[in-house]
């Protein structure tokens, strides 16, 4: 019975690991040098996002599980560093950046099995520097087809 219950213990606990997310980790690192850090579950931050302003990606945030958000204020060059390296080792890919006097913003994405499992966006100017994870389950033709006709428009590039 003691051996039963210790393996699925083990079980348990070996799954709940595996299933977190590669910015996860990111995030537990580094949560304690942040000025402000908030991890909600999508159903609960869904009710705060403008239905408006987003009603052309409502199909991306539909498939959003949870979003975590790191904001740190006078940003060392250090932490921009360890976030590109993270995002390197890691496998993320970029999507694009866009850099303007100074400030950049640059989104990533974790794929797996032509699934699109998390979705960062990192945010830096001279004092803030942000970042943005959303836990999705999008497939890629899915995500493509949502960019190919939102009205998204890179300007002063």
């Amino acid at each position: 019975m003691k051996n039963t219950f210790l393996i699925l213990v083990t079980v348990v606990l070996l799954t709940s690991c595996a299933s977190k997310s590669s910015f996860n980790s990111f995030y537990a690192e580094h949560k304690d040098e942040c000025d402000l850090s908030i991890s909600t579950p999508a159903f609960f931050a869904n009710l705060f996002i403008p239905k408006d302003d987003v009603k052309e990606y409502k199909n991306l945030f539909k498939n959003v599980k949870h979003y975590k958000v790191m904001i740190f204020e006078n940003e060392k060059a250090s932490l921009d560093k360890q976030f590109d390296k993270f995002m390197k080792r890691k496998n993320y890919a970029s999507i694009f950046r866009v850099n303007s006097d100074g400030d950049q913003v640059q989104l990533y994405f974790l794929e797996s099995k032509n699934t699109i499992k998390e979705v960062v966006l990192k945010i830096k100017s001279d004092e803030d520097f942000v970042v943005l994870g959303l836990k999705t389950n999008i497939s890629e033709d899915d995500f493509n087809k949502l960019m190919e006709n939102s009205d998204l428009k890179l300007t002063g590039i």
